[in-house]
């Protein structure tokens, strides 16, 4: 019975992975919000099947953070989500790997609603590499691989917009 659940708490997960890579294909905002919402939600769900409640909550505050960011974008917004995470997350953590998962949801939910370009980037792949660290930990496989791909394409862009940048045109 434990395995039946494992394969079922992993199959979520790679569900999640699935549609969080397909996110970034969407060319309108509110299809990529959705996607994203839809990941989030997924990926909640499957670490709750998992056992990590600390990783659920983030989740599924990134996947409410993240449609309601296609609506306001105000600093007050911000500092409600950030603030609900912390609330939230602290009294469940019972590893210091489950901080970084704090510390993830804080880095993307103010680069989503603060900064722009390589900066907006350079934030985001930090989170990713705290989310990582953390699926590693869990035993994740669906958020690993999710994480890895971001990583990937993520760094491929930020070195695309470093390049583009008017002070390396003509190197």
């Amino acid at each position: 019975m434990f395995l039946d659940n494992l394969w079922f708490a992993q199959s979520i997960g790679l569900l999640a992975c699935l549609v969080g890579a397909t996110a970034f294909m969407q060319r309108q905002d509110n299809k990529l919000r959705l996607h994203l919402t839809l990941n989030g939600s997924l990926m909640g769900l499957h670490f709750l099947l998992l056992g990590s409640s600390v990783g659920a909550i983030n989740c599924l505050l990134c996947a409410m953070r993240n449609w309601v960011s296609g609506y306001y974008r105000g600093p007050g917004v911000m500092l409600l989500f950030l603030t609900l995470a912390w609330l939230l997350v602290i009294p469940r953590i019972e590893h210091p790997v489950q901080m970084l998962t704090l510390f993830g949801t804080t880095l993307s939910t103010v680069a989503l609603f603060r900064l722009n370009g390589i900066a907006l980037r350079l934030c985001m792949l930090s989170s990713t590499l705290c989310w990582l660290t953390h699926n590693l930990w869990a035993g994740s496989i669906g958020g690993i691989l999710q994480e890895s791909i971001f990583f990937v394409i993520n760094s491929h862009t930020i070195f695309k917009l470093y390049k583009a940048a008017p002070q390396h045109i003509g190197e």
